[in-house]
């Protein structure tokens, strides 16, 4: 269902503004709703498949804890956007001339042992272009093998389903691989990689359906500024459009920056320092002892992806206590690798909003004239 918007602010929603900060009466008395203002769910390394026994056992034998945490796995990338994921996470490697992840060292390892792990078709590896999977050599099963594979499949979904709220695609750039022997070789990142990364993007989203720095309005001459000065696009003309945020650290980021002042000219925001010019967006996954400063932030009009559980711990546990500090952070995108629970560990654990909604009025910033559901 689409946001209602109503005609004055005077009528709040109840729910959707009890919990939000006394520094936010402008935000919460504003009469439109803006693209920062909601809340919703989305998934965790969004690519990837489940290993294989064979794969994980041989993955165990060198580190039981590390197999353990790889005990996840997702649906097809439109599936999940059926269920109402709205943000995905890629991890994209750099290979400008193909071919690099081509031939995997575990499947060479199992066939030595006798002991075959499913078919895996590497024909996607072959071609130049960033590529797409969790860990080389070991967990390299990914519902799309290249980066614009999984934006085609996001694409396709977004352009039959127009009235989506914002879509967050999470980069991950990966830098490293593991360090058994006969491993390949991982690329770094470097300016030329987040070079092909914006083309490869702008090979499959027109610009207008993407929200980008460029994008956000108001007074001041940084991102940072306008930021802080309310300036997201308005909830309805940010539907059918998505939101790329690149996750690492700020050494990292700083390359993508490098020579694009508050990021203008580029496609994605950065997680990067607080004070800085090109703050926007900001990856906290700790929502249990970061609450208070994520509430702050996405007070202060910032966009911020947590993460309602790690590593299976908690589908494990069945413990919920990490996912609902995430709901009550205000955190507008919260991450799982559980949207569906999972038989393995029978605790029925997953993640997802009150009430199974899609999206629905930020807890700590939502205007006024929210309603839900969002969608």
């Amino acid at each position: 269902m689409r946001l209602f918007l109503l005609a004055s602010a005077v009528a709040v929603v109840a729910g959707c503004t009890a919990e939000a900060p006394s520094s936010q009466a402008d935000a919460v008395s504003e009469p439109v709703v803006r693209a920062n203002q909601i809340q919703t769910i989305g998934t965790h390394n969004s690519f990837k498949e489940w290993l294989s026994e064979p794969e994980l056992a041989l993955i165990a034998a060198v580190n039981a804890e590390g197999a353990r945490s790889l005990e996840y796995g997702h649906p097809p990338i439109a599936e999940q956007l059926d269920a109402g994921a709205r943000q995905l996470e890629l991890d994209p490697y750099y290979d400008p001339e193909g071919g690099r992840y081509v031939d995997p060292l575990g499947p060479r390892m199992l066939a030595a042992e006798g002991s075959d792990a499913p078919p895996f078709d590497t024909s996607e590896l072959m071609g130049t272009g960033l590529k797409v999977f969790h860990t080389p050599d070991i967990d390299y099963r990914s519902h799309c093998l290249t980066f614009i594979a999984c934006l085609e499949q996001v694409k396709a979904w977004s352009d039959a389903n127009r009235d989506h709220v914002p879509i967050l695609l999470m980069i991950n750039t990966k830098s490293s691989g593991i360090s058994w022997d006969g491993a390949v070789e991982v690329l770094p990142w470097d300016k030329a990689a987040f070079d092909l990364m914006d083309q490869e993007i702008l090979s499959v989203f027109a610009r207008e359906q993407i929200i980008a720095p460029d994008d956000i309005a108001g007074e001041g001459d940084s991102l940072r500024a306008r930021v802080m000065a309310g300036g997201w696009p308005d909830l309805e003309e940010a539907r059918g459009r998505v939101i790329f945020g690149i996750d690492n650290g700020p050494e990292t980021t700083a390359l993508y920056a490098d020579g694009y002042p508050s990021l203008s000219g580029r496609l994605a925001f950065i997680n990067t320092h607080a004070d800085a010019p090109e703050a926007a967006y900001f990856t906290m996954n700790d929502p249990v002892g970061d609450q208070a400063l994520i509430a702050e932030r996405v007070a202060q009009g910032f966009l911020v992806r947590t993460r309602a559980d790690a590593d299976t711990r908690e589908a494990r546990s069945g413990d919920t206590s990490r996912l609902e500090a995430a709901l009550a952070s205000g955190a507008q995108y919260i991450s799982t690798d559980y949207m569906q629970a999972s038989e393995r560990f029978g605790t029925d654990y997953r993640a997802g909003l009150p009430g199974g909604a899609v999206a629905r009025c930020n807890p700590v910033n939502a205007a006024a004239s929210c309603a839900d559901p969002v969608e």
